[in-house]
């Protein structure tokens, strides 16, 4: 399975609890393509730190 770089280019969502987890809806940049997805964190903390140009890979 390859994996791409993705980078947040909007915050859809404050932080919220589901599953036992912290989640937050984005809007993110792959290779010139506009998509959306929820990240999902451990923490309340670290999902706070998810801002635009955050780097994930999907």
């Amino acid at each position: 399975m390859n994996l791409i770089d993705c980078y947040v280019s909007k915050i859809l969502s404050e932080p919220y609890r589901k599953f036992g987890a912290w989640w937050v809806d984005v809007e993110y940049e792959a290779y010139g393509r506009t998509s959306k997805t929820q990240l999902m964190f451990r923490t309340e903390q670290a999902a706070l730190t998810a801002a635009v140009g955050h780097h994930f890979l999907a």
